[in-house]
Order: C-alpha cells, then sequence, then structure tokens
C-alpha cells in the first residue's frame, strides 16, 4: 500500500482490522506505523477476532480504539475521522440475554469498566460486597443498578483479580476473553510477589522483601530499639516472627513479642499481675488502657482494683501521678446507725454492705478519680469506662496497648469509639481464668499465650 491510500474502510469492524494486522504495512520510516500501544494489543486483537457480532458495549470499545488512534490513521492519507463521527458497523449489535454474564467496557467518559449481570444470588452479592468493604474500594467504585440487575464496577487490578474469579466460580458467560487476558496478568503479578519476611542478624531484626516505605519506616522508628521489642513489632506490620528466638527477662514479655496476633489471652492461673506488668515493661507497653466495667463498689470489684494499683506500685508506677482516670468512680455513701450513730457501726450504702475498710478504699479509688485525670508523656495508666477521655485526645497520647483485667477480664467497650480505638491498639490483652469469645473482634480469635 502507498501512502495515499483511497480504499478507506467502510466500517468501523474494517478500520480496527487494520489497527490489529498492520504490523508491516507503511512502512515509510518518516511516519510511524498504525500499530496499537502494547496496552491496547490484546482488546484490539480481541474485538478484530470475535467470531460474533459485537455487542453494544464491545462497539464503544472498538470506537474509543479508533479514536484515540486516528492521528495516526491520518497521517499515512487514511481519515476514517467519518467513521468516528458517524460510526457504522458489519452488523447490529449483538444482544445479550446470559442470565449470568461479566463483560468489560469503556464508559462515556473513556474509564474502563466491568460489568456484571445476574439474577438475585444472596452468596454472589455477599461476595460483592465483601470484596467492597474488605477490599476497602473507593467511594463509586462499585454501583448498582437494581432496575437492570446490574454490577458496575470501575476496572483496576484488584476489581479485574476478584470479579473473574467470581464470575469463573458461578458460570458467568464471559461477553468478551480480554478480561481473561487482564486476570493472567494480575495474576502474574500477584505470584511474582514475595510475602515480606523477618530474621535475625546479629543483635537486630532484618527485612526481607519489604516494600522501600516499610524499610523506612523501620529504620526510622523500630531499628534501634531492643531486639525482643523489634520481634514484637512485626506483628503490627503483618509480618511472622515464628522461627525467631529473641533473649528476654520475662517468660510474658517473650511470650507475647513472639505471637503473631496482637489479641491474647494471659490466663490468671499461669502468670501473675506482677508478671504481666513486668512483661509490659520489658515490651515498652507502655502507656496501657485498662477498661473498667461496674461502678467499682463490690468487694470483688474493689478487692480487683487495689490488687492492680498494689501491682503497679510495686513495678515502680507512681498511682497518683503516673495513673490518669477517664471517669469518675461512684462515691460510697453513708448510713447512720440510728442506735448510738457511732463511726464505726456505720455502713455504705452500695451494691452490697461492706465494712468500714472497705469503704475508705471505695472513698479513696472516688478521690483519685476526681483529681488524676492529666494525661502526659509520663502517664503509665489510663483507665477507661465508658468513652474515650477528653484529656487523651488532647494530650496525643499514643497508648501502645489494652489490658483488659478489671471487673473479671472480660470487658465490652461502652461505645464504638472506645471500641474502635481500642481495636487499632498494637496489643490487646486480657488477663482472666477462661478464654474470652472472639465475637467482639469480627470472629478474629483471641491466642492463648
Amino acid at each position: 500500500m502507498d501512502n495515499m491510500h483511497t480504499d478507506l474502510p467502510k466500517t468501523v469492524n474494517e478500520a480496527l482490522k487494520i489497527l490489529a494486522y498492520n504490523d508491516y504495512f507503511w512502512s515509510d520510516p518518516n511516519k510511524q506505523q498504525i500499530r496499537p500501544h502494547p496496552k491496547d494489543q490484546e482488546t484490539v486483537r480481541s474485538l478484530a477476532e470475535a467470531q460474533y457480532a459485537w455487542t453494544e458495549k464491545q462497539a464503544k470499545l472498538a470506537l474509543v480504539m479508533l479514536k484515540r488512534y486516528l492521528t495516526k490513521f491520518q497521517s499515512h492519507g487514511m481519515d476514517i475521522k467519518y467513521l468516528v463521527d458517524a460510526p457504522q458497523y458489519d452488523e447490529p449489535f449483538r444482544v445479550i440475554n446470559f442470565d449470568k454474564s461479566i463483560e468489560k467496557f469503556i464508559d462515556d467518559d473513556d474509564n474502563e469498566k466491568i460489568e456484571l449481570k445476574f439474577p438475585y444470588n444472596k452468596k454472589i452479592i455477599q461476595l460483592i460486597r465483601a470484596l467492597k468493604d474488605k477490599r476497602e474500594l473507593p467511594f463509586n467504585y462499585a454501583v448498582y443498578d437494581g432496575e437492570k440487575k446490574k454490577w458496575t464496577f470501575t476496572q483496576s487490578d484488584v476489581t479485574t483479580y476478584y470479579l473473574t474469579l467470581i464470575a469463573a466460580r458461578y458460570d458467568f458467560k464471559f461477553v468478551d476473553e480480554t478480561i481473561l487476558n487482564d486476570y493472567d496478568e494480575v495474576k502474574k503479578e500477584i505470584m511474582g510477589f514475595r510475602k515480606p519476611s523477618a530474621s535475625i542478624i546479629g543483635n537486630e531484626v532484618v527485612l526481607h522483601n519489604t516494600a522501600e516505605s516499610m524499610q523506612e519506616y523501620w529504620d526510622n522508628n523500630i531499628k534501634d530499639i531492643p531486639l525482643l521489642q523489634q520481634v514484637d513489632s512485626l506483628k503490627n506490620l503483618g509480618i511472622s516472627a515464628k522461627g525467631m528466638n529473641a533473649p528476654a527477662n520475662t517468660k510474658l514479655g517473650k511470650a507475647i513479642a513472639h505471637q503473631d496476633s496482637d489479641k491474647l489471652w494471659i490466663d490468671n492461673k499461669d502468670f501473675n499481675r506482677d508478671e504481666v506488668i513486668q512483661g509490659l515493661l520489658e515490651l515498652n507497653a507502655f502507656p496501657i488502657l485498662m477498661p473498667v466495667s461496674g461502678d467499682i463498689t463490690t468487694k470483688e470489684e474493689v478487692d480487683d482494683f487495689w490488687n492492680w494499683l498494689n501491682a503497679f506500685k510495686r513495678a515502680g508506677i507512681d498511682i497518683l501521678s503516673q495513673c490518669a482516670w477517664g471517669f469518675e468512680a461512684k462515691e460510697p455513701v453513708y448510713a447512720k446507725d440510728v442506735k448510738d450513730n457511732k463511726w464505726n457501726e456505720r455502713q455504705a450504702i452500695v451494691s452490697n454492705q461492706i465494712t468500714n475498710d472497705m469503704f475508705q478504699n471505695i472513698y479513696e479509688l472516688n478521690q483519685m478519680s476526681k483529681q488524676f485525670k492529666f494525661i502526659n508523656e509520663q502517664t503509665k495508666i489510663i483507665f477507661v469506662r465508658n468513652r474515650i477521655p477528653r484529656a487523651l485526645i488532647k494530650s496525643k497520647i499514643k497508648p501502645k496497648a489494652a489490658l483488659i483485667g478489671l471487673g473479671g477480664g472480660y470487658y465490652a467497650a461502652g461505645t464504638d469509639n472506645l471500641k474502635r480505638m481500642i481495636e487499632n491498639l498494637p496489643k490487646k490483652l486480657y488477663y482472666n481464668d477462661h478464654q474470652p469469645s472472639s465475637l467482639d473482634w469480627n470472629d478474629r480469635i483471641i491466642v492463648k499465650l
């Protein structure tokens, strides 16, 4: 063919075939060949080789390709703008009547989309919603048209991969095979990706196969801390510490550091309170949040609270200056003895009748909760009940762990905000005599140490 070609294509189909198969024509060294970019090659070839009439979406896709390469056609004397402006096709569009179908297309704004059509199927809908929620798709990435019973997704590596798997699993009809080619490309990338790992070399943890941003974070924030704390940090980066053996001074500190889960149950028959605190000190896990349930008025609640406070004191933590209260403990109320009005015969009106010694313990907790609310860099313990303390928000202090041990160690956060805060902490530790249920944590298992 020469450069002043006059036998112009009469349809979009013919023009697309020139684009698909024109590897050796128009070899004028001064002009570019009419050849699609490699990223478009599979799409162009698939459309050119279609065994059936195009669907309306395939026709739109073909037209987009011709618009994209119009100037190349024109540079070789093939001005096909008439086809772009008033497209003609070889055959009428094919109408898809399949119950379940998947199709790739380009919308009017030149955005690549994937369309799924299917009658109501609870399982398929659950999978699509899981894709939206678990993979955190941006807003408007997935749109449902109830009248036409179809889902339209913006095409990306994530949507290509998972929607193709769903379609294959539930016997969807693939209107064209270009999406299968896209799926193969994404799968190759996934198979070529190596999961990050770590090993101990000398006195430090070395990361392998990690993204540059993760390595930079590690170097700036974790690399120079003690080895056991480095190992403990891996779980929050999604890297397993299995096979590692970092020396430790405390049994509990070592057990927590070498666990891959961030939700852990500490059996109080295996570890006492002092061992728990020493383990957390070795891991530099302070400040910690301690959720509190109840009003701290029964003998069991008061004893439990003071046992923890005394354990903190034995560990060198000042329970006045280094413990902060995010709520006010209930104030006890005296009931006078009507006989002789003696002090030692007064009783506290609380959830059960207690001695004057116990009254004094309740009263002291009440006064501490009123006076010690300030939170700063020296704070080690933050008691919370139903909400996130305003003082914590203002301080910008970030707790490193939640120790759920008061009130029997079965506390469920009162508000969604507090629960979300606890959920997002690096460690959630339960201290009691029975493994807690994982229902409050979206079925993520709480692992026994």
